[in-house]
C-alpha cells in the first residue's frame, strides 16, 4: 500500500512539474510579447490570422487541461492559475468561480 502511494505521488509530481514547465514558458513568451508590445514592435505581435499562433495557443490549452482533467484534486487547485491566466479570465469570472467552489463545500 506504502508503494503503491509512493508510485501515485510519483506521477503526480511528475505532472506537476511538467505543468509547472509549460507555464513557466508560457509566461516567458507572454513577457516576450508583452515587452516588444510596449517597445511598438507590433511585428512580433501575432494577429488573430495568425495561424501557427493560434495552433501553439490550442495546443498549450490542449495539453493544461488534459493534465488538469487527469490530476488529483490538490494538484488541479496548483493549475487553476495557470487556466485562468491562459483564458484571460477577468476578476468577475474569477469571483464566480471562488463563490462556486465555497458553495460547493459544505
Amino acid at each position: 500500500q506504502d508503494q503503491r502511494k509512493k508510485i501515485d505521488a510519483g506521477k503526480y509530481e511528475t505532472k506537476y512539474r511538467d505543468l509547472k514547465e509549460s507555464f513557466r514558458l508560457y509566461r516567458k513568451k507572454a513577457k516576450e510579447i508583452f515587452l516588444a508590445q510596449q517597445q511598438g514592435e507590433t511585428g512580433f505581435m501575432p494577429t488573430l490570422n495568425d495561424q501557427g499562433a493560434e495552433v501553439a495557443k490550442v495546443a498549450y490549452l490542449k495539453n493544461l487541461m488534459v493534465n488538469y482533467l487527469a490530476s488529483d484534486t490538490s494538484v488541479r487547485e496548483h493549475m487553476e492559475p495557470a487556466i485562468a491566466t491562459v483564458l484571460n479570465f477577468s476578476d468577475e469570472d474569477l469571483q464566480k468561480i471562488k463563490k462556486q467552489k465555497s458553495e460547493s463545500w459544505f
